[in-house]
Parts: structure tokens; C-alpha cells; sequence
């Protein structure tokens, strides 16, 4: 499935959790909202492991009482990946696992961490 990333940053849509990620994926000449993924940070990786015929998603998780931040992997389930990385099936990674970044965290328009 192609998919892109939308990160989402604007007062109305953040809070001291984050902003919300969205994942579409092309249907026709147009995109779908496979998943709305909340307080997440940049960097937003593309990981190199796969679930269920997707790419694992990789986002920061910091703030709104989570310290310190950590990267949370996020997993095709093979309809959607989870909403709050925060919490299972959410997982937090504990070592660096091979990917690309797709939103960096020094982009222009992103939050620092």
C-alpha cells in the first residue's frame, strides 16, 4: 500500500501531548484516512520491518506528563495502525531500529523536541 504522512500543527489541533499524525493511503485519485494517530512528535520514521504488507511507523512520544520522551513503534494490524502511541499495542523502542525519517524534528513547521 502507498501511504503518506500528514502531520498535523496548528494550536487548534495540538496540545502538551503532541499534534495528531495522519496516514493515508491512495484510493483512485484520491487519499484515505487510514489511521488518526494523537500526541505524536517529530521525528516520524518510516521503519525498515513490515506488519501485515505495511511499514512500521515510528514517532516520538514527550510531554503532557510523558518524560522523558522515547520513540513508539506502531504497527499495521492490517486495517489500521494504533491511535495513541502511548499505550499498547503501542510499544516503546528501547534500542535504535532501521528506518527513514519522513518528518524530521528540525523541520520547519515542527515543534523542537
Amino acid at each position: 500500500m502507498k501511504e503518506a504522512i500528514v502531520y498535523l500543527r496548528d494550536r487548534t489541533w495540538c496540545g502538551t501531548g503532541g499534534c495528531p499524525t495522519l496516514i493515508l493511503a491512495r484510493r483512485g485519485s484520491s487519499y484515505r484516512v487510514v489511521a488518526k494517530i494523537t500526541i505524536t512528535r517529530p521525528p516520524i520514521r518510516v521503519l525498515t520491518a513490515t506488519s501485515n504488507g505495511c511499514h512500521d511507523i515510528g514517532v516520538w512520544v514527550e510531554g503532557g506528563g510523558i518524560r522523558p520522551g522515547y520513540e513508539a513503534e506502531l504497527r499495521f494490524n492490517g486495517k489500521t495502525y494504533p491511535t495513541n502511541p502511548s499505550v499498547p499495542p503501542a510499544r516503546p523502542l528501547h534500542a535504535r531500529v532501521p528506518g527513514e525519517i519522513a518528518i524530521a524534528a528540525t523541520q520547519a513547521g515542527s515543534p523542537a523536541r
